[in-house]
């Protein structure tokens, strides 16, 4: 099973990809191969909104839309069986780099639920306040994008200091993730276009 962190901090050594790292390496006990993706590396230009614009929302219509920079990290999130989200707090929220990454994310689950069943877990670190609304932020978005959270799949950590309560939640996360990985692989949950009224 392959579970990757998506680190959202503009920073190179930023405390988000600390606490992502070390959720990475307990899940790798458990036997997972892991690897620590870094959005400044990508060039994720902003949503177009083409689902609303003109109903058509897809991979193949991201790539036009601006997405040689995104649709690669797109394509990873396919293949792989579980994803942590780690983002410093801005503004109550994820930062712009987690957040367009999200919005272009729109195209795996518009016409097709190419991420149901995934695995995610959610780290923030902030300085002062909002990390309990920028959770709520990427949960909902995330849960109805198809992704399942585990019991503990999200904690937040204050400062530049990691806290050792902190960590724990940390590492119960990367076992929960591989063992519910473990429990649902190859499951899907989409089923309400199989019973939906056909027209005429």
């Amino acid at each position: 099973m392959e579970i990757i962190g998506i680190d959202g901090s503009p920073r190179k050594e930023s405390v988000t990809s600390r606490l992502l790292t070390i959720a990475l390496e307990e899940a790798q006990r458990e036997g997972a191969y892991t690897e620590l993706v870094r959005l400044r590396d990508f060039d994720i230009r902003p949503c177009k909104g083409c689902a609303s614009y003109n109903g058509r929302c897809n991979l193949e219509e991201c790539l036009k839309q601006e997405g040689e920079g995104v649709v690669p990290l797109l394509e990873r999130l396919i293949r792989v069986d579980g994803v942590i989200f780690g983002s410093p707090v801005y503004w109550f929220g994820p930062s712009g780099l987690m957040k367009n990454l999200i919005d272009r994310m729109t195209c795996l689950e518009h016409e097709e639920k190419l991420l149901d069943g995934k695995v995610a877990g959610l780290i923030f670190n902030y300085e002062d306040e909002g990390a309990s609304i920028a959770i709520g932020e990427l949960f909902l978005t995330l849960s109805d994008m198809g992704f399942l959270f585990p019991p503990y799949s999200y904690t937040y950590n204050q400062g530049k200091e990691i806290d050792p309560h902190t960590e724990a939640y940390i590492r119960q996360m990367g076992k929960n993730m591989v063992r519910l990985i473990k429990d649902t692989i190859q499951k899907k949950w989409w089923w309400i276009r199989d019973h939906l009224p056909q027209g005429p």
